[in-house]
């Protein structure tokens, strides 16, 4: 069992690096990405979400969130 994973090493060594490169650039992706609709919708996010509690601003930004991550995963899987 032991030869196995030892025979494996260069590759999951390389798919860990992968992973960590692929997850930070999506990660980064998607904060510029809720920067830009913060700018775009009119007011500031973060206080009409937590001061103000608008569910509907949270369900909005939270599905442009999710669309935008879901195509930033499709992009870097192809």
């Amino acid at each position: 069992m032991l030869s196995i994973l030892l025979l494996n090493a260069p590759n999951l060594a390389e798919g860990i690096l992968n992973s960590l490169i692929y997850s930070s650039l999506g990660l980064a992706m998607a904060l510029i990405a809720y920067k830009l609709i913060d700018i775009i919708i009119p007011g500031k996010i973060s206080e009409q979400i937590g001061k103000e509690n608008n569910v509907a601003m949270a369900i909005v930004v939270g599905s442009l969130i999710l669309g935008i991550c879901i195509i930033i995963a499709k992009v870097i899987s192809a």
